[in-house]
Formats: structure tokens, C-alpha cells, sequence
């Protein structure tokens, strides 16, 4: 499987789902903005690691609680967490003058670990987490687009329909991703990872845009 990884070296610390700016005014931080920074060309996300860390958490409880592996109540429970995860992020932040001290990012970084142990726990039925989770890079892009649709929702930046259809668009990338998985013998083919990745890029781009009321990621 594909190691994941994020390039994080100029990421912005701030982080905040806000409503969606009036047309003419500057858009918000709270979804990704879409840049293509390597040979694959995948999407580099204007956001720190706490906030890259914080979409894929969230996404990968919608994604279980859409697939019945997780209940109401649980995915409730854990969204509580990842939001009080988030108000520690802010009111470290303000008290750190803007950006979060190597010390703060350290706890933060633990604590969001802790949850995702307790989400595959959950979603497992009590399973301990593998050391080492096998996950592919596309498995980790869907989680992360995942969460950037229900922060976004959350935040007022998309209306309930705008997110059902991402979702959609979300899950057929999903479907075809397994497909092709099958018919590669069980890991994508380079020729197959790259489509998904050009999928997922463009899939990025369309999130960005819905929930900027329009506007172009900036390049």
C-alpha cells in the first residue's frame, strides 16, 4: 500500500469553520485550498496539520457512521470530541499569540491520536488499532474530502443538498477506487492511481468552490 503523507512545511496554523464570505469579499480558511505541489499532482491544502488532522478524523466518522459501522449515538459522541479537540486548537492558539506552541501542538497532536484510536475501536466493535493501519493514499484523501464536506456543513458554507450531492460525487470516486482495486490484483495500478488522484484533485477544486459561493482555488 502507498504511504500517506502531507506537506505540511508551509501549511497556515489558522484554522476556524466560518460562514461563507459575501460575494467580492475575501474567502474564509475553512476548506482546502487545491494546489498541485508534486509529480502526481496532488492537492496541498491550505490548512495546518491539527486542522488536516481534524477534517480526517471527522471524515472517517461520516464515512463509518454512512456504512452502519458506527451508531448515531457513537458517531454523535466521537463529532463531540473531535469539537472539543477543535475549541482546545482555538483557545491555545489565542493564548499562544496566533499559532500554536511546539509544546500545544504536541498535546494536540496526542490528543487527536487518542481519538483516532477510539474511532477505529468503535467502529470495530472494541478492536484494538493495528500499530501500523494500512491505509492507502487514496483511502486517506477520501476521508480528509469526507471531512471538509461535513465541517463545511457545519460551518453554514454548504446548504444540506449541496452536501448530499458531494457525498455522491465522493462515493462514486469511492466505487470506482475499489474497482479498480479489484481488477489491479488488489493495489491500484500507477496508471489507475493517477486517474483517481486527477478525480480526487478535481473533486477538491469542486469543494472549494461550493463552498466559496464560486470561487477558483487559488493556483
Amino acid at each position: 500500500m502507498t504511504s500517506v503523507t502531507w506537506n505540511s512545511s508551509t501549511l497556515s496554523e489558522a484554522y476556524a469553520p466560518v460562514p461563507s464570505a459575501k460575494p467580492g469579499s475575501p474567502a474564509g480558511p475553512a476548506s482546502a485550498n487545491g494546489v498541485q505541489s508534486s509529480d502526481e499532482g496532488a492537492d496541498s491544502l491550505q490548512l495546518s496539520p491539527a486542522a488536516l488532522r481534524e477534517a480526517a478524523l471527522t471524515g472517517r466518522v461520516a464515512a463509518n457512521a454512512d456504512n452502519g459501522n458506527l451508531t448515531s449515538d457513537q458517531a454523535q459522541q466521537l463529532y463531540g470530541q473531535v469539537s472539543s479537540i477543535h475549541s482546545q486548537i482555538v483557545a491555545d492558539r489565542q493564548s499562544d499569540g496566533g499559532a500554536l506552541s511546539s509544546t500545544d501542538a504536541q498535546a494536540i497532536q496526542q490528543s487527536q491520536s487518542q481519538l483516532s484510536q477510539t474511532i477505529y475501536s468503535d467502529a470495530h466493535n472494541g478492536a484494538t488499532p493495528p500499530s501500523a493501519p494500512d491505509v492507502t493514499r487514496a483511502g486517506a484523501r477520501e476521508a480528509l474530502e469526507a471531512g471538509r464536506i461535513a465541517l463545511d456543513e457545519k460551518a453554514g458554507n454548504l446548504s444540506g443538498d449541496q452536501a448530499k450531492q458531494l457525498s455522491s460525487q465522493l462515493a462514486a470516486i469511492q466505487q470506482q477506487t475499489a474497482a479498480d482495486e479489484q481488477a489491479d490484483g488488489g493495489t491500484l495500478s500507477p496508471a489507475d492511481a493517477k486517474a483517481i488522484n486527477q478525480q480526487e484533485n478535481q473533486f477538491s477544486h469542486q469543494i472549494y468552490e461550493a463552498a466559496h459561493s464560486g470561487a477558483t482555488p487559488a493556483q
